[in-house]
């Protein structure tokens, strides 16, 4: 509705006019009276009416002077002015100064609805008109903006904010938000009716994403964090999640594509930092490339990470298990690596371990498989501390299945894993960094509990399968490889101190029995 004050020192024409007509019928509503020309002025800055009817001659200040006065202020009200016959004069020279209506006293009811119909003609034209031009300004900018982000003709924005705008230093705030991108064009409206009306920014749209060119001449920290709150607001109105990343201050529009470059990729590499932050060129990563990382060209061994992990579940040590997966990431992170491949390669690890561990231990199979199938959710973690939180997740969920309660577990683990893997390279020193155990320490509980010293038990387990091998009809030197010994002389060695007999004498003794 549009909203009219009435100005007019004779009370019964004030009272006549406010209730004369129903005036909501007609799309107005009277927000205010006033008996006279100061009063009126003063009602005037709190009202703000769309529309005024000023009764010509009033004591103290006249009509005209408060026409006057009022356009000063603002050249959009509409006013229709009130007159008598002898004050024609009077109403003549009102129209200089853009009055839209003229009814002679006593009033006619037809003829101020016809003068009210006029007026909301006339503001709904120039409302058109206003949109029109204020979408036409918001085109040109948004044009300018864009040209010079591609390096084109960035001296004429820059003209605009230094000239126009009296701008000195700019920062570039890019929102990325997620979810239905149909709304995108509603979701920029927002942005423009909260940073442009306030003179603060610059809206654009850049491939899906938002951008905002804001004065920065005055921009405190504590000012960043207020932003951020303002683009958090605006995008929980529109229920969707997003990505926030601002620039450094910058003086000179020719660096402006430079600047949303390097914005850009800061907002592609979200999944590194924490959630709910702004991103900014100064903000720490989860993880930090380490001083001096692997070479970028060096090959991922994703075998072995899957080993390792391997050993501590078979221990049950959920530290260890965190303490590889975080590894594991710190080498991607130290690689560069993008989200994508990141993750990708974190299901392939985990599933990897996960059918390695459904062979070995048949009677979790179900349980193993349940978690497997929840392997892929990996894909929908929003960062590196998610992702991990959710992998040992996973994991810890298969080791509380896995019997680790026992008192004795740990030697009972580790003698599980050399029967499973007495093939491999298998250490003490290994195990004891898997396991996060001095390693002296780890080898007196195992001598404790076993009798036998690890490298012993570990020699005698293969011996023992080296023993089935050889009565396969295997040759020696195959037997040697397959048991985990790399020199047949130091295998042949082995199994006579065990066996008391060279492995082809053990071969003849028992074919000959």
């Amino acid at each position: 509705m549009l909203k009219v004050m009435i100005v007019d020192d004779e009370p019964t024409t004030l009272q006549g006019l406010v209730t004369l007509i129903p005036w909501e019928i007609y799309g107005f509503e009277v927000v205010g009276t006033a008996r006279n020309g100061n009063d009126a002025l003063n009602k005037f800055q709190t009202l703000l009416p769309d529309v005024m009817i000023v009764d010509m001659m009033m004591p103290g200040i006249t009509g005209i002077e408060l026409i006057r006065r009022i356009r000063e202020q603002n050249s959009s009200v509409v006013i229709i002015i009130l007159s008598g016959h002898a004050e024609f004069e009077f109403a003549q020279q009102a129209m200089k100064y853009n009055v839209k209506g003229y009814l002679l006293k006593p009033i006619d009811e037809d003829e101020l609805i016809h003068h009210l119909q006029e007026v909301e003609k006339t503001v709904e034209e120039n409302d058109e008109y206003l949109e029109l031009k204020v979408k036409m300004i918001q085109e040109k900018k948004e044009a300018l903006l864009l040209d010079a982000i591609k390096g084109i003709n960035s001296l004429k924005l820059n003209q605009f904010l230094k000239h126009d705008m009296k701008w000195n230093m700019c920062k570039l705030l890019l929102v990325k938000p997620y979810g239905d991108l149909y709304y995108l064009n509603e979701f920029k409206e927002t942005f423009i009716n909260c940073f442009e009306q306030t003179n603060s920014g610059f809206v654009f749209m850049y491939d899906s994403k938002i951008g905002i060119l804001l004065n920065a001449e005055h921009m405190l920290a504590r000012q960043e964090e207020h932003l951020f709150a303002k683009v958090q607001k605006i995008c929980h109105e529109h229920m969707t999640n997003f990505t926030a990343a601002i620039s450094e201050s910058f003086d000179d529009m020719e660096c402006l594509q430079e600047v949303f470059e390097k914005i850009v990729a800061i907002a592609e590499r979200q999944f590194f930092y924490q959630e709910g932050v702004l991103l900014h060129e100064r903000l720490k990563p989860i993880i930090e490339i380490e001083k001096d990382p692997c070479p970028e060209e060096e090959k991922l061994n994703l075998p072995l990470f899957v080993d390792k992990l391997l050993l501590a579940m078979e221990v049950g040590d959920k530290q260890a298990i965190n303490r590889i997966l975080t590894e594991i990431a710190q080498q991607f992170v130290n690689r560069n690596a993008s989200e994508s491949e990141m993750k990708t390669n974190f299901i392939q690890i985990i599933s990897s371990l996960l059918n390695k561990l459904m062979y070995v231990y048949q009677d979790i199979r179900e349980t193993i498989g349940n978690v497997l199938s929840k392997v892929f959710e990996i894909e929908k973690q929003p960062n590196i501390s998610k992702l991990l939180l959710f992998a040992n997740e996973l994991l810890s969920e298969i080791i509380e299945k896995m019997d680790v309660n026992d008192s004795n577990i740990l030697v009972k683990k580790m003698i599980n894993l050399i029967e499973s893997n007495y093939e491999k390279n298998i250490k003490l020193e290994t195990l004891a960094e898997i396991l996060n155990y001095n390693r002296g320490y780890l080898g007196k509980i195992f001598k404790n509990e076993t009798g036998v010293h690890f490298n012993t038990y570990l020699d005698k387990v293969r011996i023992e399968n080296g023993k089935k091998l050889l009565l396969q009809g295997l040759k020696v030197y195959q037997v040697a490889e397959r048991i985990g010994f790399s020199n047949v002389d130091y295998f042949h060695s082995k199994f006579k101190k065990y066996v008391g007999m060279s492995p082809s004498k053990f071969r003849k003794h028992h074919q000959i029995q």
